[in-house]
Order: C-alpha cells, then structure tokens, then sequence
C-alpha cells in the first residue's frame, strides 16, 4: 500500500475532490485508449455507498489498476491487488470526521451498516468479511488524507520558502497546477 498504491492515488483522490467541490467541470471519463500493452481483464468489485450498493465492472491493466479507477470514480479500494469492494469516499470522509468526534468503532459501524443495507434488500456474504474489509479500507483511506496532507505541507512550505532561495519551485504540469486549488479546498475539509 504505502509505497506503490497510496502515492499512486494521491493525483487521482485530489482531482476528484476538485471535480466533486466544483472547482472545475467535471472531466467526462472518455473511453480510455490503452497504450501499455499489457494484458487485459474484468474485475467485478462492489461498491458500498451509505444508502446502497452497486456492482461496477472494470477494465484492468498495467497502466489502469483498480484502485486508481476505483478513487477516480469516487470510491476507495479494500485491496491493493484486484479489490472486491470498495467504499464511497463520501462515507469514508463522514466516517472518519465522526471518528474525532466520538470513539471509534469500525466494528460497530460495518455492522450496522450491513444490518441496514440488508434491511434494504443487499446482501454480503458474511457480516465480519464486511468489517474487516471495511476497518482495512478505513485505516488505508485515512493513511492516503495523511500522505496528502504531508505532500501539502511540503508545497505550502516551498512556496513559502520561494522567497528566498532555499527552496526551487517544481514544474508543474496541468494537473499539478490545478493542485492549488485542491489543496486550498483540501485544507477547509479539514478540521480546525
């Protein structure tokens, strides 16, 4: 996780907190042309959000891994290696500010969440897969806002530093240069 998956995510995790808070129109996702050569296949991963849960079907291959379409399409993975489920990143932001706020309990809330969504008619295979699927996203989801928010620093201090020459701006490129503006609404989702 930390080394190859989290830092892979951290592009994909801030557009989408841009995309998602306005800040830009949302890129339609357009068909993706593959140029890496590599072998394909389907993964079928299910995606819980607080009210449902649905099946998305995805397209893997060396250059598209699952956990990056995963953040892309607004969910964060159980699994580094060919997840099958994988969370909203709205519930996982809700869940992990309610978690400052009262002692956490990831048990309790998978199980709650599996007694409600089965109340509604959607099934897991068993409760405790669930919880620790759930507890395992939880604690990577919350690793990734950590590594970001490292990452952030350092540019705030190096933009800071730009002053003086202790510090040599990066080349940034599109995506980079629209950071600024996640980062300034990354900060604000943060609490005080």
């Amino acid at each position: 996780w930390s080394t190859s998956v989290l830092p892979a995510l951290i592009r994909p995790y801030m557009r989408f907190q841009r995309e998602r808070s306005g800040a830009h129109q949302a890129e339609e996702q357009s068909w993706f042309i593959c140029k890496c050569g590599s072998q394909h296949h389907s993964l079928e991963v299910v995606c819980v959000h607080m009210e449902h849960v649905k099946d998305i079907m995805l397209d893997i291959c060396k250059c598209r891994p699952a956990p990056v379409q995963l953040v892309q399409y607004g969910f964060f993975p159980c699994s580094p290696v060919c997840p099958t489920l994988a969370v909203s990143l709205d519930m996982l932001e809700f869940i992990a500010e309610l978690f400052l706020h009262i002692a956490p309990n990831e048990r309790g809330w998978a199980a709650m969440l599996v007694k409600y969504l089965k109340a509604h008619g959607y099934r897991f295979m068993t409760a405790d897969s669930f919880c620790h699927c759930f507890a395992n996203t939880l604690a990577h989801y919350q690793q990734l806002v950590r590594l970001i928010d490292a990452e952030v620093e350092k540019l705030v201090d190096c933009s800071q530093a730009l002053s003086g020459e202790d510090c040599v701006a990066p080349q940034l490129d599109k995506t980079t240069q629209s950071m600024g503006e996640s980062i300034q609404m990354h900060r604000t989702l943060q609490p005080s």
